[in-house]
């Protein structure tokens, strides 16, 4: 009897035995599993030299804390740029310069970041070998006077300006897009009737908010107009004047671009807000044709168009194709007497709005320039 109960003890010590090292083993591997979803594996970190300053990643205000970094790097625009040439300062006026945008005979753009901060901005600067150049300097610093002075939803707006150096300098909201003239040249001419009739409103809107500060802007053209994700944008305010008639170029010195001047513009007539309205029916037209319609083979021949001849036909039947009532103010835009234009950009909103079309302005704009693929 002694010896069953015996085989007995020792069958429960087996089975205790067995089932605790079950139990623990269980425990382990939910403990391991545990600690792999916690922490996944990562693979071995590399480090390399940066090639250029580091692109900062803008996390929007609105985010949530924790928010993955790649939901947050997808609203930042993709803005195309260029490295750094040879000897360009790294800094200027506290904003660490990331890469070149554009250039042109005046001054050049760059991508750049205050330091310390993350959002990027656009920084415009005159060339260096035109820092003596007096009249270029005083334009500069018109552009960055107009540019404070002018807040329309449809313009650049400035940020921050001064002089590191010796070298002025402006800051201005980066904006997504490109020009009009890179588009036109890439793409072709706006196929899309709501898209025309938008770019036409929101640049009739960036004038009349001009024109009410008293300032012509001279020289609106498709290279002075970026489009954007939100929709068109002004740009560009060196050769604003005073309607007062204060001149920023030498006597002679017409300001402007060629196939968008007003015919006032070649005499020694007072250059007033009509010739803006002129350039933005060109430009409207340009946007729905391909080209200026004042545009020729010569210098000689752009200019008797403007001032004798009159605009290209079929470059006013490819705007009345896609719009005719558009059109019909485009025409009455080009009158070759400025007393037979709309007077300024309010005058010109009053006559594209004469019959108003559902939902207020900004809708029509928002909405027509949903069809334009950028």
């Amino acid at each position: 009897m002694s010896l069953v109960v015996l085989l007995g003890l020792v069958l429960v010590i087996v089975l205790l035995v067995w089932a605790v090292s079950v139990g623990f083993g269980r425990r382990r591997r939910r403990l391991r599993d545990a600690a792999v979803v916690a922490s996944p594996v990562q693979p071995p970190l590399s480090y390399a030299p940066l090639a250029g300053p580091p692109s900062p990643v803008y996390v929007p205000p609105s985010a949530a804390p924790g928010a993955p970094v790649a939901a947050a790097t997808a609203a930042v625009p993709a803005v195309g740029h260029q490295p750094l040439r040879q000897g360009e300062l790294p800094v200027i006026g506290g904003y660490r310069l990331l890469g070149r945008i554009g250039s042109g005979g005046m001054g050049t753009v760059y991508l750049a970041r205050r330091e310390g901060a993350a959002t990027q901005v656009a920084l415009k600067t005159i060339n260096p070998e035109l820092l003596d150049n007096a009249e270029l300097l005083l334009r500069f610093e018109r552009e960055a006077e107009v540019l404070g002075m002018v807040d329309g939803a449809y313009t650049a707006r400035v940020l921050d300006g001064g002089v590191d150096g010796g070298r002025p300098y402006l800051v201005m909201e980066l904006l997504d897009g490109r020009p009009l003239d890179a588009h036109l040249r890439e793409q072709g001419p706006l196929g899309s009737a709501g898209a025309l009739r938008a770019l036409a409103l929101a640049l009739a809107v960036a004038l009349a908010g001009v024109h009410r500060l008293g300032l012509v802007h001279r020289d609106l053209k498709p290279a002075n107009i970026m489009l954007t994700t939100a929709g068109p944008r002004l740009l560009d305010f060196g050769i604003a004047a005073l309607v007062d008639g204060t001149r920023l170029t030498l006597a002679g010195g017409g300001p402007g671009t060629l196939t968008y001047m007003a015919p006032e513009q070649f005499g020694d007539e007072r250059v007033g807000t009509a010739a803006d309205v002129w350039a933005w029916a060109c430009c409207v037209v340009c946007a729905a044709h391909g080209a200026s319609p004042f545009a020729a083979t010569s210098t000689g021949a752009v200019i008797r168009r403007i001032v004798d001849t009159g605009p290209e036909p079929a470059a006013l039947a490819a705007v009345r194709a896609l719009d005719p009532a558009l059109a019909a103010v485009v025409a009455r835009a080009l009158t070759a007497d400025p007393a037979g234009r709309p007077a300024d950009g309010a005058a010109l909103l009053d006559l594209l709005t004469a019959h108003p079309a559902p939902g207020d302005l900004h809708d029509q704009i928002t909405q027509g320039w949903s069809t334009l693929a950028l």
